[in-house]
């Protein structure tokens, strides 16, 4: 998806890449450049990276960054709990919130990679709607 950002899109494994035949000749038909070399520094001014420094002395310089940085959970309460986390991390939640443990519901950026204010504001409303319907079912 960055190659529509940029005509000028490099991919920095730091190490051996690991991609099979079919996606080093799609990366190269799509003109990204891999660059296995690990690296050693990335130099910055006032925070904006200008360039990454590799442990063979050369350099490249970049106007923006993209990283994929693996999820984790803010508080370790609901693992504490027993609750169940998917491949990604995330707490693991059925169609109406509820995670593997009775009673235990959760919603928001926790549950789903999809981070955003409307899928937090969704997820919370069904939740809501979920828990208060468990309640009114307890109480009748």
């Amino acid at each position: 998806m960055i190659s529509y950002l940029s005509d000028h899109v490099a991919l920095l494994t730091s190490g051996k890449a690991d991609f099979n035949e079919e996606q080093f000749e799609k990366l190269k038909k799509h003109y990204i450049e891999i660059i296995e070399t690990s690296i050693k520094e990335i130099e910055h001014k006032k925070g904006n990276i200008e360039k990454i420094i590799f442990s063979d002395g050369t350099e490249k310089k970049i106007d923006t960054p993209y990283a994929s940085l693996p999820f984790t959970q803010h508080s370790d309460i609901p693992i504490s709990l027993g609750c169940e986390l998917t491949e990604l991390g995330h707490l693991k939640v059925n169609q109406f919130q509820e995670t593997n443990i009775s009673g235990i519901f959760a919603c928001g950026d926790n549950t789903n990679m999809l981070r955003s204010v409307a899928n937090a504001v969704y997820s919370g409303n069904l939740t809501g709607a979920v828990v208060n319907g468990k309640l009114v079912e307890e109480e009748f």
